[in-house]
């Protein structure tokens, strides 16, 4: 529209001149110029006119015609005709937006939490107007943040702040299905997978506290090996033992069969070197008869 203010002016100008050459002398003569500037203005009007009835829509927008501000059906991405001074148009975008929002909630527990969550989220294209008549242009700080913090509170509260960290894509998934239950109602779609949980943040005592639990467990489990360990020591040490008098009870048992003279040599045998013994004397020794205890059963 600059170009039609433009236009009038160099036009009403162009008046002036007129008005002024009938008043001088015949040596000045404004009417030249005066023409010339009346042509040129009102090239400018019709032009400024023929061009802003002429709107051009982007892709990923939808253009919402507006009949004297109030919407009037829209505009798909194109070149379009409208009547300048009736209509103006309002483009909103359809593409995939992103909006991350830092939301403070309690948890089951009354621990504080602090979210940054980022959303994926689109205009439904087939209600923009509605959209433009319910909401406006400021979705986002309107409906969208509001929408994030209010459904984050709301699951929030059904777990422990431990439980808020274990459970994090069952979380995640919860305030997802609460923020777009919401959103329909404004006619604002959630991507697939739409929404991320960048962080959880807790207050300074509760991560100490989480920490202390840490090194707590650690230390259990750590005992809990060393018991393990000492109990797998004394069954060894029994079955050792039992082992041993079971062994004793044999031999027992083998001195009122055959004799106390047969077992010492069988115990000879099983501590002997392999070497024989040059020099044999001395009262109580034993000669032994290698083949008959070889025989023996």
């Amino acid at each position: 529209m600059g170009a039609v203010f433009f236009g009038v002016i160099f036009v009403v100008v162009s008046f002036i001149l007129t008005g002024l050459n009938k008043q001088t002398t015949d040596k000045v003569n404004f009417r030249p110029f005066a023409w010339a500037m009346r042509v040129f203005g009102f090239v400018l009007v019709v032009g400024g006119i023929l061009w802003g009835g002429v709107v051009q829509i982007p892709a990923g927008y939808v253009g919402v015609k507006l009949r004297f501000g109030a919407p009037d059906g829209t505009l798909d991405p194109g070149i379009h005709l409208i009547i300048p001074g009736v209509h103006s148009v309002q483009l909103l975008e359809t593409r995939t937006q992103k909006e991350e929002s830092q939301a403070t909630a309690a948890s089951q527990d009354l621990q504080i939490v602090t979210t940054t969550l980022a959303l994926n989220f689109r205009l439904d294209a087939a209600n923009i107007d509605k959209i433009y008549s319910q909401v406006g242009p400021l979705y986002k700080s309107r409906i969208i943040d509001p929408t994030v913090q209010e459904s984050l509170k709301v699951v929030t509260a059904r777990y422990t702040a431990e439980g808020l960290i274990r459970n994090r894509a069952q979380v995640k998934n919860e305030v997802e299905t609460e923020i777009i239950k919401r959103l329909q109602a404004y006619h604002i779609l959630v991507d697939t997978q739409g929404l991320s949980i960048v962080n959880f943040d807790f207050s300074p005592e509760f991560n100490k506290a989480i920490e202390a639990k840490q090194v707590a467990q650690q230390e259990a489990e750590k005992q809990k090996y060393v018991l393990q360990q000492a109990e797998l020591q004394k069954q060894t040490d029994v079955a050792r033992a039992k082992g041993s008098a079971e062994a004793a009870k044999l031999n027992a048992e083998a001195l009122k069969v055959n004799g106390g003279g047969l077992v010492i040599a069988r115990e000879w045998i099983e501590k002997w070197d392999g070497k024989l013994p040059q020099v044999s004397s001395g009262a109580g020794q034993y000669i032994i008869d290698i083949q008959s205890l070889m025989k023996t059963p």
